[in-house]
């Protein structure tokens, strides 16, 4: 795949991704924003009511304590009667009229009935109030106002029950629950005790955002100002908001989650395209040298005119053999790969010997080793060494950990196999003197087709298939593999492989 168009598809999808977050963001912030300045103007509102009726309630009370005011009050009253009364009369005649209008249709050549009297005007007329009589009423009763507002106190003028009750009700109907605290105050921010008011914390009261004038229509007197503090934990202008958050939220995080195991995948087949490319140059490369090296040993052998001690025909003889173990091995590989993708490693377990297997495998890896002046020690110590498994991959599984041992070792190789038993399986311990495998890479030496880098160490061949061939061995066969390695000091993989349901005496009996 062309890495400008792998660039260009992640930039893309960065780009996108950014912008959906960016977008969702703003719009959840002034979703808030709104949200917050709602609640702010239902909360002012709220206060504002708590204040208009505050301010009512007292002109009346102060209308109904002033003698002019009780004596224009008993007039209202009195008209609002009789108003009332006029119009019950108006009414009673309007039906009146309608009936008769309805009997003269049904009773043709009748002579026409009088028309009703007008209650308007036979109803005697209602005595009104001389202009003079209420302006005084009216100035008496202003200046009695006037007067109660220079002299009484506001603790006088603001019943605390009436004021708590009514804060209460109005700040519940703006979405605010219990907990809030209030208070009065001066401009200068004077706080005045009250009897009932929950205040709190009274310098926070005073920088409360939530505050209203109180008797804002007083003509004189002294400003005073109702003081809200809410609660910190007061989220109900939130609450409506949660859902969609919360969904929006899960959206986000889903599309990054699906964006970032796409970029894995790219990178991942990318990676694996790559590697398959360095795989098919290098097979070619090493199929090329052994077939070469046979074709050179068999024309020889063939050259009448070379002459042929014994000698030379078994050093050409061993040639041939050695680099045909050598094309056996790289085939082997590629097959044991190709079954591993597939999917079709089929297991055929069998009641074995696991350490008959061991030395079958060091009996045959012994020349190898030797002919690096190196050596195998095995610690057979398992009590228990008998189990279900598949002979041969178990048998190409030490294989290949032997030739890694030898392979990847810059001095005369040092291998020791040791065994231990539990009562639920057998551990197989490889350890080795090689160069070892860096911290970094040991969850990696796994995957197929990855190879450690060996920095100047030019003669280990490989593909990369190995490990990852064990690995999937010890996976079919339940068990676990574990690598300790240190750069510089060797190698140890220790491999688990359960009884599965061989009875432990059973399996000692083997």
């Amino acid at each position: 795949m062309d890495k400008r168009l792998i660039a260009g598809a992640l930039l893309a999808i960065s780009i996108a991704l950014v912008g959906l977050v960016v977008i969702q963001g703003v719009w959840i912030r002034k979703t808030i924003a709104l949200k917050e300045a709602q609640f702010a103007h239902g909360v002012d509102n709220a206060l504002f009511t708590v204040s208009e009726r505050l301010e009512r309630m007292e002109r009346m009370r102060e209308v109904q304590r002033h003698r002019s005011g009780r004596r224009l009050l008993a007039r209202i009253d009195r008209l609002r009667a009789e108003q009332l009364e006029m119009e019950a009369t108006l009414a009673a005649a309007e039906a009146e009229e309608m009936e008769l209008a309805t009997r003269d249709t049904d009773l043709q050549g009748s002579p026409e009935a009088p028309p009703p009297p007008d209650p308007m005007m036979s109803a005697p007329s209602a005595p009104e109030v001389g202009a003079e009589e209420y302006e005084e009423l009216v100035t008496d009763m202003v200046r009695g106002i006037l007067a109660s507002e220079l002299t009484r106190d506001v603790r006088d003028r603001i019943d605390a029950q009436l004021l708590d009750s009514l804060l209460t009700a109005e700040l519940a109907a703006a979405g605010v629950g219990v907990g809030f605290n209030y208070g009065v105050f001066t401009p200068t921010g004077t706080w005045i005790e009250l009897a009932a008011e929950h205040a709190g914390d009274t310098a926070a009261l005073a920088r409360s955002p939530f505050r209203e004038r109180l008797f804002r229509h007083d003509v004189a007197g002294h400003t005073y100002y109702l003081n809200v503090l809410l609660p910190d934990d007061n989220t109900s202008f939130t609450a409506g908001l949660w859902p969609m958050l919360v969904a929006s939220g899960f959206f986000i995080l889903l599309i990054a989650l699906a964006f970032v195991l796409a970029i894995r995948t790219l990178l991942r087949q990318k990676r694996l395209n790559d590697i398959r490319n360095d795989l098919v140059n290098n097979l070619t490369h090493e199929l090329k040298t052994p077939i070469s090296t046979i074709s050179l040993a068999c024309e020889a052998l063939a050259d009448p005119s070379m002459p042929k001690t014994e000698q030379q025909v078994r050093t050409y003889t061993t040639m041939i053999r050695d680099e045909n173990k050598r094309l056996g091995s790289l085939v082997e590989n590629v097959l044991q790969s190709a079954v591993q993708d597939s999917g079709r490693m089929v297991l055929k377990p069998v009641d074995l010997d696991l350490h008959a297997v061991i030395q079958d495998v060091v009996r045959s890896s012994t020349i190898r080793v030797s002919r690096r002046n190196g050596r195998i020690d095995v610690d057979l110590g398992a009590e228990i060494h008998g189990l279900k498994g598949d002979r041969i991959h178990l048998t190409n599984l030490l294989y290949n950990l032997i030739d890694n041992a030898v392979k990847y070792t810059e001095k005369e190789p040092r291998i020791r196999i040791a065994t231990f038993s539990d009562d639920e399986g057998i551990t197989v311990r490889i350890s080795d003197n090689g160069i070892g495998i860096p911290a970094s890479e040991h969850r990696k030496i796994f995957d197929k087709l990855y190879r450690v880098p060996t920095g100047n160490l030019h003669n280990a061949k490989g593909f990369g298939l190995g490990l990852s061939y064990v690995k999937s061995v010890v996976d079919r066969h339940g068990g676990r593999i574990k690598v300790e390695s240190t750069p510089g000091q060797g190698t140890t993989f220790h491999i688990f492989l359960p009884y599965e349901h061989v009875q432990a005496h059973q399996a000692a009996g083997r």
